[in-house]
């Protein structure tokens, strides 16, 4: 979140993919993770409906475009994750959320600094 401070990139028409720097977002509070599935036998990402990070319509999780295949993949990962407790972002199928994201503290650390117990002193 630092880095878009600091750029001055949060357009007003992308403001559903990108977080407000003032108010933090899930993925600075640890509770938030952007992945997608890939082909282990070829090193590459799966495709889905929209490609990952892309800031139109086919980015969200209940798009009905695409092809078949590309949606089903997308909805197991979604199933997935949900299972294991995360909930998927309504604007991004890569995006997920763990339960209770809001009870944790915006954190605005380096990975240098990450270091469990002192990190979250370092917050308060």
């Amino acid at each position: 979140m630092h880095f878009q401070a600091i750029l001055g990139c949060n357009p007003e028409d992308k403001r559903i993919f990108v977080a407000d720097p003032k108010e933090g977002s899930r993925h600075n509070r640890g509770c938030a993770v952007d992945l997608t599935l890939y082909d282990l036998k070829t090193g590459k990402p799966i495709e889905m409906t929209g490609v990952y990070d892309e800031m139109s319509e086919r980015s969200y999780p209940f798009y009905p475009g695409g092809t078949s295949l590309e949606r089903w993949h997308r909805d197991l990962l979604r199933h997935v994750m949900e299972s294991e407790g995360f909930q998927v972002y309504e604007f991004e199928w890569w995006h997920f959320d763990y339960k209770d994201w809001q009870h944790y503290p915006i954190l605005n650390l380096k990975f240098e600094d990450l270091n469990g117990a002192a990190a979250m002193k370092k917050a308060a």
